[in-house]
């Protein structure tokens, strides 16, 4: 790359001809051509060369101290120039520049103001798209409210700059937000109708349980009704415990519901009629007894009768065999035994009479007896029935006087 010098002025070649004047600039030339070759390795060669060094830089520093002090002198003429301009130029350039300063901040302050009210307007537009976020997984009438609140924004109130965003972002949040609305009353039908389905089906297995519940309730009751059935043939002692047991409860509210009153009534009624088969059960085993004790008394007597007839039987019939000139009819030997028979019981004609005739002693096949009632009521029609149930009693009481009857009167014929 060549590069070309530029011719200096005069006044600058006389600044520097104390130091290197022209001639002395050839004469260098001269001295030290470009074509010279120097042989360093040469002690003495090399020894000059060092002077020379030192002298060239001898040059250099006169030039640049020449230069140095030169600058120094124009600077400050050239700082004394520009002070008296600017004192000269004050007069007018100092209120403009103020006034120009002012300028300059009063723009800043406003265009400070101007990009926060855009900011604000930004955070505004932005902030109608937090209704989308407030408005998830809320119910219809929440996003409907959300949905006129959004509607009233007046996007004419934005800047120039903003209006159509504002009016986008408008747009898009009040679509987005009317599929949220739709959205949420299709699920809130949905969930209306599950819950219409499900008070349908509480109701039903409310109504359900209330009439399991009476259900219960009314054979609970009707258990305690049919309770002194359950004692029909039971002993006194088990009767009067069932009567000490019914009239230490009491029947709770939480087994009968609001008919605890008329379970007691209840209660009070079985009391009384479980009173009554008391009483008769007493009498009855009272009766027993002494049908068993009576029984116990003819069998004792029939027995010892039994052992006399035996033993007189006996007797005869050794005496007919050691007779034996005897020649009296079988017939009338057994009715002179009879007669002797009822003689030793005290009876002065023969048992049941003399001529009494019948198929019952003269059948010498089985024994005929009374057939017992096999069809009685029922256990229902007899509790339904108070009389009913008074006249089987007696009945059943009747049947067990005539069984001891029979007894009595087949033990005689079998006599």
């Amino acid at each position: 790359m060549s590069t070309s010098k530029v011719s200096p002025d005069s006044k600058v070649v006389a600044l520097f001809s104390n130091v290197l004047t022209k001639k002395g600039i050839e004469d260098l030339r001269s001295e030290f051509p470009s074509d010279l070759v120097f042989d360093m390795s040469d002690d003495a060669i090399f020894k000059d060369a060092r002077k020379k060094r030192t002298r060239r830089n001898k040059l250099i520093e006169a030039i640049s101290r020449a230069r140095i002090d030169y600058s120094n002198e124009l600077k400050n003429y050239a700082d004394d120039l520009e002070s008296d301009v600017t004192k000269i130029f004050s007069v007018v350039v100092d209120p403009f520049e103020a006034e120009d300063q002012r300028r300059k901040e009063e723009a800043a302050r406003i265009a400070k103001e101007r990009e926060e009210f855009l900011n604000n307007q930004r955070t505004e537009i932005y902030g109608m798209r937090s209704f989308i976020e407030q408005s998830k997984n809320q119910n219809s009438q929440f996003i409907a409210d959300t949905i006129e609140s959004v509607d009233l924004i007046e996007t004419e109130s934005f800047d120039k700059e903003l209006i159509h965003e504002a009016i986008d972002t408008k747009k898009d949040v009040l679509e987005t937000l009317n599929n949220m609305y739709q959205a949420a009353k299709a699920a809130e039908a949905v969930e209306a109708e599950r819950e219409q389905l499900r008070i349908q089906q509480e109701a039903i297995e409310a109504e359900q349980r209330k009439q399991e519940q009476a259900r219960v309730i009314e054979q609970r009751i009707d258990n305690l009704r049919r309770d002194p059935m359950n004692y029909k043939d039971s002993p006194s002692s088990t009767i009067a415990a069932r009567i000490t047991q019914l009239e230490s409860y009491t029947p709770p509210a939480s087994d009968f519901g609001d008919r605890v009153d008329e379970v007691i009534a209840l209660k009070a009624d079985v009391i009384v009629e479980l009173q009554d088969r008391l009483e008769m059960a007493q009498f009855k085993e009272e009766k027993q007894q002494r049908q068993i004790e009576a029984q116990a008394a003819v069998e004792a007597q029939q027995q010892a009768a039994q052992a006399d007839l035996n033993a007189q039987r006996n007797a005869e019939h050794q005496a007919i065999k050691a007779e034996q000139s005897s020649s009296l009819p079988l017939e009338q030997q057994e009715h002179e035994a009879l007669t002797e028979v009822n003689r030793m019981l005290g009876q002065d004609e023969p048992l049941l009479g003399e001529s009494f005739k019948s198929p019952v002693f003269e059948n010498s096949g089985p024994m005929i007896g009374y057939q017992p009632l096999r069809t009685w009521p029922s256990s229902q029609d007899r509790a339904e029935s108070e009389e009913l149930d008074r006249i089987c009693d007696q009945l059943d009481l009747a049947e067990s006087y005539i069984e001891v009857l029979e007894q009595r009167l087949n033990k005689a014929i079998a006599a």
